[in-house]
């Protein structure tokens, strides 16, 4: 075992020699792959829901990574009550590899769509303990080394850090334009340097290879999109059409969708919200005396004893008449056709029909047990509930609109409705996805909620699809199926 490299030595005469030889570290970062087996079946909420699911390339796309090393002897290791002091902090660049195929072991054994990697980047002197196990806190697409100082800030600075900014890209344009998401690690994982396969080559410099040792990031945005399985498209309606329920050969087109009541970082006046916790945070008593973080959460069961998701500003959710969260439900809901339509956040289902993901902000889900073009709404932030929250002031939604064509779509006068539903995140029931009653009445929305059966929790996918329309009652019926994103693993840190 190289035990000592990289570490300052003493000769007799007690004068500190710097070690000539060199420690390099090189992290390698992959991306779960598409192709993997993605899991359908009863939603529980929390983790899995629906499954997993990939993400697209940009929604992957790494560039860099913030690597943090603490040490505790405390085995609830993220979750100590004490405060240890953070060891090692450093950014790192990284470059894309390629294909398993062209990046080699051990990447030809796994499931992945892209391999990153920093390349060998220089440790400074006596900056690691090569005899110590460390925790690990990793976090891509954002550099933390201005905020995190070595020697001087604590645990307490990631447990609590807040950040307004989880993407590159403005919410208010196509999905094609937001990339860069940042991820931070999904569970509480360490790095053990005693275990570690120890190298040295000819110029005598050392390398840790940690490839049994793979850290888990997850991203800190989650995404609404909508899922036009049971509608046909139309070009001379611009939209989706529907059949109605009970209306004979009457009609109901979609042409545009809009989310509402946003908690990102964008426009908004109170500095309060537009921020979520950079490590997830949970709480067993929704209260925030003993939070927990990186904990599992559970499905929805009438025990409140499983851990709640916690953004900084859920426990104030009590109040009604709040007007922070950006797009507001308060400001869509009067809007007259041209201004929902010029709307920034507005989704025009013409202009975006056929357009790929990558593309534009739609998809054909082609993954062998979904078909049918899917609509990217949003990345929002997490934005979670107290049982008591007014769902109306507080609750991420997204506003459907559309034309009922009486007696079919040669109606030449079609009236325009638009239809608000609320984002479910816990199911109450073991239906295969989540349904929700959508309505043209604002006053009709539901208004109470059980804990964290509404809102929104990082990477996740919300897939909204119509599965009902009724026009008569006023009511869209909507299928929410909540599928986690597929995480980003780091199997392999070559030190």
């Amino acid at each position: 075992m190289l035990l000592t490299a990289c570490k300052e030595v003493t000769d007799d005469t007690d004068v500190t020699v710097p070690e000539v030889n060199k420690c390099f570290i090189n992290l390698s970062i992959a991306v779960t792959n598409s192709n993997g087996t993605i899991t359908r079946g009863t939603p529980s909420g929390g983790e899995n829901g629906d499954g997993r699911e990939a993400g697209f390339d940009r929604e992957n796309a790494v560039t860099g990574i913030t690597l943090m090393l603490y040490q505790t002897s405390d085995v609830a290791g993220i979750n100590t009550t004490a405060n240890p002091v953070i060891d090692f902090v450093a950014y790192y660049p990284v470059s894309r590899l390629g294909s398993p195929a062209t990046a080699g072991t051990p990447y030809t054994e796994k499931t992945a769509e892209a391999v990153y990697q920093t390349g060998n980047q220089l440790v400074p002197q006596n900056a690691i303990d090569f005899t110590k196990t460390y925790r690990a806190i990793v976090v891509a697409n954002a550099d933390l080394t201005g905020s995190v100082a070595v020697g001087t800030s604590h645990l307490d600075v990631l447990r609590n850090m807040t950040l307004d900014k989880i993407y590159s890209g403005d919410e208010t344009k196509p999905a094609a334009s937001c990339g860069n998401f940042v991820m931070s690690s999904e569970q509480d994982q360490t790095l053990n340097f005693t275990t570690s396969t120890n190298s040295r080559d000819a110029a005598g410099d050392y390398y840790y290879d940690l490839t049994n040792q793979p850290l888990v990031i997850e991203r800190m945005a989650a995404r609404i999109d909508f899922w036009a399985v049971n509608g046909t498209y139309n070009a001379d309606k611009a939209g989706y059409v529907y059949d109605v329920t009970g209306g004979g050969s009457d009609k109901f087109v979609v042409t545009g969708i809009m989310p509402f009541n946003l908690n990102n970082g964008t426009n908004i006046a109170e500095t309060s919200f537009g921020k979520e916790y950079l490590l997830k945070r949970l709480t067993p008593s929704l209260s925030e005396v003993a939070p927990q973080w990186l904990a599992s959460e559970g499905p929805y069961t009438t025990d409140p004893a499983y851990y709640y998701v916690l953004d900084p500003q859920t426990m104030g959710k009590v109040t009604a008449a709040h007007p922070s969260l950006t797009n507001s439900l308060e400001s869509v809901k009067d809007l007259s056709a041209a201004a929902f339509a010029s709307s920034g956040y507005y989704k025009s289902i013409a202009a975006m029909h056929g357009v790929i993901a990558s593309g534009g902000g739609y998809a054909s889900l082609e993954d062998g047990s979904l078909s049918g073009e899917d609509v990217i709404v949003a990345y929002p932030m997490e934005n979670t509930l107290l049982q008591e929250s007014p769902l109306y002031y507080h609750a991420t939604g997204i506003a459907i609109e559309g034309w009922y064509y009486g007696g079919g779509l040669t109606d030449a006068s079609p009236k325009r409705m638009v239809f608000y539903g609320y984002m479910r995140h816990h199911g109450e029931g073991t239906a295969t996805s989540y349904e929700v009653n959508a309505t043209n009445d604002v006053n009709a929305l539901q208004d109470a909620s059980t804990v964290m059966n509404f809102g929104i929790v990082r990477n996740n996918i919300y897939r909204v699809r119509v599965s009902g329309v009724d026009v008569v009652k006023g009511t869209l019926k909507l299928k929410i199926e909540e599928k986690k994103w597929r995480h980003v693993d780091n199997p392999t840190i070559y030190i």
